[in-house]
């Protein structure tokens, strides 16, 4: 264990001292990308030990999660020396600034300074806005833990536009040549785009009402960042309406958003996100708006109309991720998405936030009384609840709330959640007043 402080580590002798814990961590943070804090130790070194209780980690872990910010996904350790129990934190992190209480710190020698608004500036202005670093980084997990055929349909596909030169011979050779080996093990960037142990979570919900009080989809997906896409897509596509027309002697559909665009957006958030245990991609759909969010975010100081009309160059946050995607066409080019999103947008709306936690990009819809084309009411995006309701207004449409709920053995309010999500989807539409109305099957 180290025997003094400094720019890197930090004693403490309880945890009564939680939140000067804290605001060192976020100093060292600053000043060097890690620290080490100990709980049981005071000042000058000696080990008095700490009373540990069944929350005490778990309340650290919050603490730090509640007032580090950005983020960071501390490494808590009870370790014993000199016969005491102690409690030992390591953190890494290269986002700087960090904030400890919504304040901003730097260390100096065994000391936390708050930093003054000129060194403030100055870590925002030269702060390293890309994650390449991590993005290097050893996985630890090795060749058996490759999704190979989906690396061998990747380099076809790659082949097939033109943008990879090489024929598949075998996992090792190919991701070699895609940077995405350190040795024999997988870099993190291989490990998140090819790996088959589900390293990504990404967050999936479609609500009834725009309170978003409950829900009538709702999933977490785990897959790598190729698995996360398509899933994303998929489950877009069957929570949102289609429109049919005759065109000639073809019937055409049409989704209510461009799911070109959609897919281009979460691409996008993928290529740019920032990669931790305690953030996840997320998408949720309401009967206003489909919802994306990335923890990641675009550099500040930059818009995503700066980038569709090439004011601003390509800023990868994730190079090598951002290449792989290039070369399977999956992205057209660095730095072109939101020029095509904003094309495909033409008669859609859309809205944007940036901040430091990430980025949301939110597709407007139509509502449901204004979609004057013909709406193709496809089953396979109702849930199993939903179908059972529909059966029974389809047989019956003078059923009460209460009457369904009895026929299906379910409570009231799961029954009026399945309307209120059948009415947004376009299936069902209430005639009348609850007492003496009737439903109409759309």
């Amino acid at each position: 264990m180290e025997t003094r402080e400094s720019e890197t580590v930090e004693f403490k002798k309880s945890t009564s001292e939680l939140k000067e814990g804290v605001i060192s961590l976020a100093s060292m943070l600053n000043k060097n990308g890690r620290g080490i804090l100990y709980f049981g130790v005071r000042n000058d070194g000696t080990i008095v030990g700490q009373q540990n209780g069944q929350k005490t980690t778990s309340d650290i872990s919050k603490a730090i999660k509640l007032f580090l910010k950005p983020r960071i996904t501390p490494k808590i350790e009870l370790i014993t020396e000199e016969d005491k129990q102690i409690v030992k934190i390591t953190v890494r992190g290269e986002d700087r600034p960090y904030s400890a209480y919504d304040r901003y710190y730097v260390r100096s020698d065994d000391e936390d300074l708050i930093m003054t608004a000129q060194q403030l500036e100055e870590y925002f202005l030269n702060r390293n806005y890309d994650y390449s670093n991590w993005e290097k980084e050893d996985s630890g997990a090795g060749l058996d833990k490759v999704d190979e055929n989906l690396l061998i349909r990747y380099v076809q596909k790659g082949n097939d536009c033109g943008r990879i030169n090489f024929v598949y011979k075998d996992a090792q050779s190919t991701l070699r040549k895609l940077k995405l080996l350190n040795g024999e093990r997988l870099n993190n960037a291989g490990y998140y785009l090819f790996s088959n142990q589900k390293p990504l979570l990404l967050k999936l919900a479609s609500y009834p009402t725009d309170e978003r009080i409950s829900f009538t989809d709702l999933k977490q997906f785990r897959g790598n960042i190729f698995e996360c896409v398509n899933e994303a897509v998929k489950f877009v596509s069957n929570n949102i309406r289609w429109s049919a027309r005759i065109v000639g002697m073809e019937r055409v559909e049409t989704p209510e958003i461009p799911l070109e665009a959609f897919r281009e957006i979460i691409l996008n958030s993928f290529a740019h996100m920032r990669v931790n245990e305690s953030s996840s991609n997320e998408i949720y759909i309401t009967p206003s708006r489909v919802h994306i969010y990335n923890p990641g975010g675009l550099v500040p100081g930059t818009t995503p109309e700066m980038f569709a009309s090439r004011e601003q160059g390509s800023m990868l946050r994730n190079p090598l991720i951002a290449t792989a995607l290039y070369c399977d066409k999956s992205i057209d080019a660095f730095g072109t998405g939101f020029e095509r999103v904003f094309k495909l947008c033409k008669n859609t709306e859309y809205s944007y936030n940036n901040n430091q936690f990430g980025f949301t990009f939110e597709f407007l819809r139509i509502p449901i009384d204004s979609y004057s084309e013909s709406i193709i009411k496809s089953e396979k995006m109702l849930t199993e609840g939903e179908k059972k309701i529909l059966k029974l207004v389809k047989s019956n449409p003078n059923l009460t709330v209460d009457e369904m709920a009895r026929e299906i053995g379910k409570s009231t309010s799961t029954v009026q959640r399945n309307i209120k999500s059948l009415n947004g989807k376009g299936f069902i539409k209430r005639v009348g007043s609850n007492k003496t109305g009737y439903w109409v099957v759309r």
